[in-house]
This record gives C-alpha cells, sequence and structure tokens, in this order.
C-alpha cells in the first residue's frame, strides 16, 4: 500500500488542509476549540439536542463533548437545559449570540466549499455526490464491523 494513493489517506488530507483556515478563523475570532465548534454546528442545526446526541452527530467521545458543551456555554453560544424526565440528558440549545458566531463561521465554510466545488463540473460534482452517499454508507459498515471482521474477510477471499 502506497499511503499517497490510498483513498482514507487523500480523504483525510483535503478534509485537514480545508480544516486549518476555517479553525483558525474560530479559533482567533471565537475562542472555540475544534470539539466547540462541531458541537455548534450541531445545535445550530439540532436545537435541544442531549449530548449522546451531539457525540454521534459529530464523532467525539462522552470527554470531549462535556468539554465542548462547558465551552460553548462559558463563551455564551449555548445553555445547557436539565432533561424534563432525566437531569442526566440535559438538552443544549443556541443562544443568540451562538447564532451569529456559527452564521459567520458558516459562512466561511461556505466559501471553502463553493471554491473547491468550482474545480469540478456539474457532472463531477453530481457523481462526487453519489460517490461519497456510497463511502459514507460503507466506511459506517466498516467502522460497525470492525477490524476483526476486515481481516475475516481478507482471509476468506
Amino acid at each position: 500500500m502506497k499511503l499517497s494513493a490510498w483513498l482514507p489517506y487523500r480523504l483525510f488530507l483535503v478534509a485537514a488542509q480545508v480544516a486549518r483556515p476555517l479553525e483558525a478563523f474560530y479559533s482567533e475570532t471565537f475562542g472555540l476549540s475544534q470539539a466547540g465548534w462541531r458541537i455548534l454546528a450541531v445545535v445550530a442545526e439540532r436545537d435541544g439536542a442531549n449530548a449522546s446526541e451531539i457525540g454521534r452527530a459529530c464523532a467525539l467521545d462522552p470527554f470531549a463533548v462535556s468539554r465542548g458543551i462547558g465551552q460553548l456555554v462559558e463563551l455564551g453560544f449555548a445553555v445547557r437545559r436539565p432533561g424534563k424526565t432525566d437531569r442526566r440528558f440535559a438538552a443544549v440549545s443556541i443562544t443568540c449570540s451562538g447564532r451569529a458566531a456559527f452564521n459567520r463561521i458558516a459562512t466561511l465554510g461556505s466559501a471553502i466549499e463553493a471554491r473547491l466545488l468550482a474545480r469540478l463540473s456539474d457532472t463531477e460534482r453530481a457523481t462526487l455526490d453519489t460517490a461519497l452517499d456510497k463511502l459514507e454508507g460503507e466506511s459506517a459498515r466498516i467502522d460497525a464491523g470492525g477490524w476483526r471482521s476486515l481481516v475475516e474477510d481478507a482471509a476468506s477471499s
């Protein structure tokens, strides 16, 4: 296997290269961590989500989710409300200042996406979208099956 030609590594490089300027912006402008930004983006879309839902949506462990939510609350970007039936399942809601911060960051994120997509024709964009849907589904199956399943599949091939 050649790392520079390995699809997951190539996808990682693209994501990392465009994430750096976005991360520098939200870090310098708002004092947000990467986890804080991801959580802010989730609650901007799913107001009232609990920590478990946020963790699944962001692919973050419970400790990172807790710290990230704490950061958003401290910055005034979110509020945490106790769950109606179970206080362990607090709902996290975005505040007006959180929405304003999210909108500014999202504007830059949209500009990055537009610049990337401008390099592709309409046909290439449609093909990429279809391919990414397939890769997302298969990567979820790979993740759910774990490495042992992969080794077993390779041995039986």
